[in-house]
């Protein structure tokens, strides 16, 4: 049964010399002089310790094959020819010679077949080689054998002990001296000049104590073996066991194989001239065969362990680099400090290596707030249990901030100690934008109810507005009454201003986007700036030719710009320097928000910075929520920031914002910047005039009845005859019975069932010729613009002058 073939890592890539001249001149040469070793070596006439050609044949068919038999047999022959023994005929010698070889190379080619290893790397190899020439060599004796019957064909009397010498001889020879052959030519073919000066200069570098000890055991355990072996006979040549296994297993099968050949050449020598070879040559033959063999596997086991060595290197190396380049952070800990930490986990905590964590506490790289749970892990850790995802958050070591983990656990023996494992997954970019996708459901929900109160809170203003103008028209001759309705009407005007800033950070206040210079916005504001900050403020102006243009509405961009500079002048009580420049910058520079919110190649950015008090984390969270502010009362409505927010998000783009404590803040604005040249839009210096009186038939839509009347009254006070209808139905009620009659029809937007955009596609189906101005506490103009194209908005609260403008506008362009 066929033994299977084990393997711990695949052979060397050694190979045998090319064939060539030099190899069969070196094989010829080589048979003449093992073969002339004879006479000292014989045992009986003939038969001989150990018979060297026999190695020689035996390694050259497993290195060559075949085609070292050729120099071989005609080296054989010459010998037979110049030095005959026997009384045959040459052309027998000849063929029993042929005989002989071919048995040899026919082990070369089953060795070959059952994938042997010319290093001798395995046991298994070493035992296949044995065990094949145990047999080859005995096929061998008995050619040989009959090879000497004579000339009377008859076989000689003491043909066994011819067969077992000539046995005997060959497979000694064989295991004791082929395997150096083999690895010796080997190693010299796959070795050039420089190479083999290289290697001879690491050994002189490497060579330790322990090998000259091991080179010097050699001949001191012969010495003493020859010494002793006249008080204890031949059993005192065991003593080369002991520095020949020393050797194979330090060293492995090459040095070994090589020992073999010098402890066998030396045994034979010794005994040979000290105890009488005829009464021990079985005993010299199995005790040489015994020591080589012997060297040859503890070699081979010691180059297996070798092997596994370095496979268990290797592994440990790839299973380091699978850790090292996991993307993920992985950190070994006992009791909460870390033992090993990869590149991800050093990188996340700001590391420039993983060893600099070795040591540190777990416990104490966590925030205040996350410290108590990571004590916990810790205990339920080292108890033996498993603990699931958990987050975390981790301050890094740099002091560049914290970063958000989630991370699994699992308990694990290390070095004797209860360790764990901990894998983790660096959130912070979900983190934020989840925190982001909060702030934008609360923004959402309260810009939803502050869009409704200032809807309601505008047609109120509308009422106010309305009566106070019809009034102060009345109140020309009673100067006491005009005063009074003027602060009613300045009280008014401040309310509406407080709706406006409601509709902007709910993002539904109307805007008038035109294309706008950057620069010449900030310019014209600078005037306004300076008187705002005080002269206790010193401000610097940096402004970008190159900014570029964007499409926004002017006066709320001015609004901006004044909200963030009074934000900056407040952080700035004791005085400082007040910075605003403009840039333009490319998507790749611009931060995740602008990213998302547009997709411009560039950014047009207005930036605003001061050296004050600088905010926290959680402030920072928090500053773009309506109604926070960390003024005291009375000094702020929390809505300046709420209202940039909203009316940069409106504009199509983004605000970010740094700041430290005791470092300042520094905000900007990211606004989509218009490709090519445009020429910006000029504010004009006095609004269009129109005449506030008029004439014609106006269908008036308003379901708030005290709105209806205070509408119906300003423009019935203006010359015009008003239609009233409370709700959409009856508006296309009326318009069925005079729509030739009504000029223009004017609409709220918010009404129950048909509001203002239904009634208008509705009027534009079935009378298309007719004008249309929509009223609104908050609705987009551009959305409207999509809904019903040509209508006009006004938003609420009207004013008598504004009213009259949009009807007179409207009429005019049907």
């Amino acid at each position: 049964m066929d033994l299977p073939v084990t393997r711990t890592a695949p052979p060397r890539e050694d190979r045998p010399p090319a064939w060539d001249l030099r190899v069969a001149l070196g094989l010829f040469v080589g048979w003449i002089l093992l073969g002339r070793t004879g006479p000292f070596l014989e045992l009986v006439p003939g038969v001989r310790a150990w018979y060297p050609p026999a190695a020689l044949v035996a390694a050259a068919c497993i290195l060559w094959g075949a085609r070292a038999l050729v120099p071989i047999v005609a080296a054989a022959s010459l010998l037979a020819v110049l030095t005959p023994t026997v009384d045959d005929a040459l052309w027998q010698v000849l063929v029993f010679s042929v005989l002989l070889k071919a048995t040899y190379w026919a082990a070369s080619r089953v060795l070959e077949a059952g994938g042997f290893d010319c290093d001798f790397s395995t046991p298994y190899d070493v035992a296949r080689f044995g065990f094949t020439y145990l047999a080859t060599a005995g096929v061998a004796a008995l050619l040989n054998t009959l090879g000497m019957r004579g000339a009377t064909g008859t076989l000689l009397p003491d043909g066994l002990v011819l067969l077992r010498g000539f046995w005997i001889g060959d497979l000694v020879a064989v295991i004791a001296l082929a395997p150096a052959l083999i690895v010796t030519v080997t190693w010299m073919a796959n070795v050039d000049g420089s190479a083999l000066r290289a290697a001879a200069a690491r050994l002189r570098r490497t060579w330790s104590p322990s090998a000259w000890l091991q080179l010097a055991s050699v001949p001191i355990a012969l010495v003493a073996a020859a010494s002793l072996a006249p008080s204890v006979g031949f059993f005192s040549f065991a003593l080369c066991f002991l520095p020949l296994g020393w050797i194979a297993l330090s060293r492995g099968a090459r040095v070994a194989a090589l020992a073999n050949v010098v402890f066998s050449v030396g045994t034979v020598s010794l005994v040979h001239g000290s105890l009488g070879v005829a009464t021990k040559s079985l005993e010299i033959q199995a005790f040489v065969a015994m020591l080589a063999i012997t060297g040859l596997l503890v070699g081979s086991v010691a180059d297996e362990r070798e092997r596994a060595f370095a496979l268990l290197g290797r592994s440990e190396e790839r299973y380091r680099r699978l850790v090292e380049l996991l993307p993920d952070p992985l950190v070994v800990h006992v009791d909460g400090r870390v033992l090993f930490a990869n590149t991800a986990a050093a990188t996340v905590l700001g590391c420039p290596d993983g060893a600099e964590l070795v040591g540190v506490s777990l416990a104490d790289l966590a925030t205040p707030r996350s410290r108590r749970a990571i004590e916990d892990r810790v205990r339920e850790l080292h108890a033996g249990r498993s603990v699931e995802l958990t987050h975390h958050t981790m301050q890094r070591v740099d002091g560049k901030g914290t970063v958000d983990l989630e991370s699994v656990s699992i308990p694990f023996e290390y070095q004797g100690a209860n360790a764990a494992l901990t894998v983790a997954r660096d959130v912070s970019a979900r983190v934020q934008l989840e925190e982001q996708l909060r702030h934008a459901q609360r923004m959402e929900a309260v810009g939803r109810l502050a869009g409704g109160v200032a809807h309601d809170f505008n047609n109120l203003l509308t009422v106010i507005v309305s009566y106070s103008e019809l009034i102060q028209a009345q109140a020309a001759n009673d100067p006491v009454l005009a005063a009074d309705v003027g602060e009613i009407r300045n009280a008014a005007d401040r309310a509406a201003a407080l709706t406006r800033q409601l509709l902007s950070f709910s993002r539904r206040q109307v805007l008038q986007p035109a294309p706008l210079d950057v620069n010449a916005v900030v310019s014209g504001a600078e005037g306004l700036l300076r008187r705002l900050i005080g002269p206790e403020i010193e401000i610097v102006s940096r402004l970008d030719p190159a900014a570029g243009m964007v499409n926004a509405d002017r006066g709320q961009l001015e609004q901006v710009i004044m909200n963030l500079v009074v934000n900056a002048r407040d952080a700035m009580p004791d005085g400082g320097v007040l910075t605003v420049e403009t840039a333009l910058v490319p998507a790749t520079d611009a931060p995740e928000p602008a990213r998302a919110a547009s997709t411009a190649e560039q950014f047009a950015t207005i930036i605003v910075r001061d050296t004050g008090k600088g905010m926290d984390a959680d402030t920072m969270r928090r500053i773009f929520d309506p109604f926070f502010t960390t003024k005291e009362i009375g000094r702020g409505t929390g809505l300046g920031l709420a209202t940039v927010h909203g009316i940069i998000e409106q504009s199509g783009g983004a605000v970010s914002v740094k700041s430290e404590p005791g470092y300042g803040s520094e905000f900007r604005i990211l606004l989509p910047a218009i490709p090519g040249a445009v020429q910006p839009v000029q504010p004009s210096a006095e609004p269009t005039s129109y005449v506030a009186r008029g004439s014609g038939r106006v269908l008036l839509v308003e379901d708030d009845p005290a709105v209806r009347e205070g509408v119906r009254r300003m423009l019935g006070a203006s010359g015009y005859e008003v239609v009233e209808a409370a709700d959409g139905a009856a508006a296309l009620a009326t318009l069925a019975s005079e729509a030739d009659a009504i000029e223009v029809l004017l609409s709220d937007v918010a009404m129950p069932a048909l509001d203002g955009r239904q009634l208008s596609r509705e009027v534009r189906a079935r009378w298309p010729q007719l004008p249309i101005v929509l009223m609104s506490g908050f609705a987009d103009p551009d959305a409207v613009e999509r809904d019903v194209p040509g209508v006009t908005v006004l938003q609420k609260p009207l004013e008598v002058a504004t009213l009259v403008a949009a009807v007179q506008g409207a009429a005019r362009r049907a």
